[in-house]
């Protein structure tokens, strides 16, 4: 009898945990419906979005794999109007746009809808070619934070966060920050080419940080604003970390701020404020303190040049720019060409193309340095010059013997004396090999390589081989 009342209590007891247990389905997860979630999130902010009247400043990264950051301030009206600055290209000038907020498939999306050139522009140029900024005009709003409007870029999963700017007059401060900002980029690059050397390196050295102190060599893209930076381990074991950049001002000082982040541990650093003393940008955060600066690194002694990767060494400006270039090769030798031929021609009939070299180690036989120039048709006409090639201490010597017999090479040879002359170098050429050939326009998977002139290191080119 007793074992009888011990199971019928026992299932009793169990059906009332079941009963207890029970998911009442009938009652909603969100007191609201998506639909009123939404339109909650949209009136909040538009409340936001008006809140501020001398507006929103913040840094625009539409992709930050492969790009860096751009300044917008904006101000916004009830009208759906919305003024705009940014510091994307040299027009800093406000624009008066639409804008609007509407219903997304899941959020309140900010959306711009109207052409204001500051958000076009980076749209229209990421159809031009590979690796190229490109950006959207719709912005999920993710929500606020401390005072920050978050956004998602739709199109990319870039990201946009606003802040209030903080200025007393927007028309006038607003386009005065996107010009020192502006500039403040333009300036990061500046060399002296009478003294520059390709190897003082752009660096990011990180000292107390958890794993020991770091070093990133950086090799910088003027035209995507991005950091490609690489870091051997004590055992030489290389990894490569990207950054993208934005020239930025935090508290009204010059600063950088990348993306994404740095994390070592449970630090993040990612703002860099410009210390004019030492013309380094410095972040400290939780006891690390991490640099971007200039340093003198001793020149490698060239890799083994008997084993070029191939025999015709070319480079073609419709490919674009690489940082491996350096940016005195492009001043001294192909922007002083294309000075040349305007001072021969006119402004702008002719234009440096492209050039290649048809290495030959045979003694006594032409390395033929062949190049190229177009005129605004896009006809290119050739011209040749000798130059016989040997090796002597890993370096590559190529003195110059003269134009070949051609009916361009005699006349056009004083007009491309500046890349004649780095090939012709007295002092040889140092060389070391780079990968597949990336450039921000095309990149192939040939062999890509550098040549540094040793009579002055201030020169490396940066081509692929055949």
């Amino acid at each position: 009898m007793m074992k009888m009342i011990k199971y019928i209590l026992s299932v009793f007891l169990v059906a009332i945990l079941f009963t207890s247990c029970e998911v009442d389905r009938t009652q909603p997860v969100f007191e609201d419906s998506p639909t009123q979630r939404i339109n909650n999130a949209i009136n909040e902010l538009s409340a936001l979005l008006l809140s501020e009247p001398q507006g929103y400043s913040g840094i625009y990264f539409p992709n930050d794999e492969v790009v860096g950051g751009v300044n917008f301030h904006m101000n916004f009206s009830e009208d759906l109007r919305v003024k705009m600055t940014s510091d994307f290209k040299e027009t800093t000038a406000l624009t008066d746009t639409r804008y609007d907020i509407i219903t997304g498939t899941t959020a309140a999306e900010l959306v711009f809808t109207s052409g204001s050139r500051h958000i076009t522009d980076l749209i229209q140029d990421g159809a031009q070619g590979f690796n190229t900024f490109f950006g959207s005009n719709s912005f999920q709003y993710l929500g606020e934070e401390n005072g920050m409007l978050m956004f998602q870029d739709i199109r990319s999963n870039g990201k946009l966060i606003l802040s209030p700017s903080g200025f007393s007059d927007f028309d006038t401060e607003s386009v005065a920050s996107a010009d020192i900002t502006y500039a403040n980029r333009l300036s990061f690059t500046d060399v002296d080419c009478s003294n520059a050397s390709v190897y003082d390196n752009l660096v990011m050295d990180i000292a107390g940080a958890p794993e020991g102190d770091i070093r990133y060599i950086l090799n910088y893209s003027t035209d995507n604003f991005f950091f490609d930076g690489e870091t051997t381990d004590a055992q030489g074991v290389s990894t490569r970390q990207g950054f993208g950049v934005a020239f930025t001002l935090i508290n009204g000082e010059e600063a950088i701020k990348i993306s994404p982040a740095l994390e070592l541990g449970s630090t993040i650093i990612e703002n860099f404020i410009f210390d004019p003393v030492s013309s380094e940008y410095v972040a400290t955060e939780g006891g690390i303190t991490a640099r971007i600066a200039q340093t003198s690194l001793s020149a490698p002694s060239g890799e083994d040049i008997f084993d070029l990767p191939g025999s015709v060494y070319f480079y073609d400006t419709a490919d674009g720019t690489n940082p491996l270039m350096s940016p005195c090769f492009q001043e001294e030798v192909i922007d002083q060409i294309n000075t040349n031929l305007d001072n021969l021609f006119g402004p702008g009939v002719f234009s440096f193309a492209f050039y290649a070299v048809f290495l030959n180690l045979e003694p006594g036989n032409c390395t033929n340095l062949a190049i190229w120039i177009q005129n605004t048709n896009g006809d290119t006409f050739r011209a040749n010059y000798c130059n016989f090639a040997s090796i002597q201490d890993n370096t590559l010597f190529l003195p110059y013997q003269g134009p070949f017999g051609g009916p361009n090479d005699a006349f056009l040879e004083d007009t491309l004396r500046p890349l004649i002359d780095f090939f012709g170098s007295s002092q040889g050429l140092l060389y070391t090999n780079e990968g597949s050939f990336r450039a921000s326009i095309n990149s192939f998977s040939n062999a890509s390589g550098a040549f540094t002139s040793l009579e002055n290191p201030a020169l490396r080119s940066y081509g692929l081989f055949f």
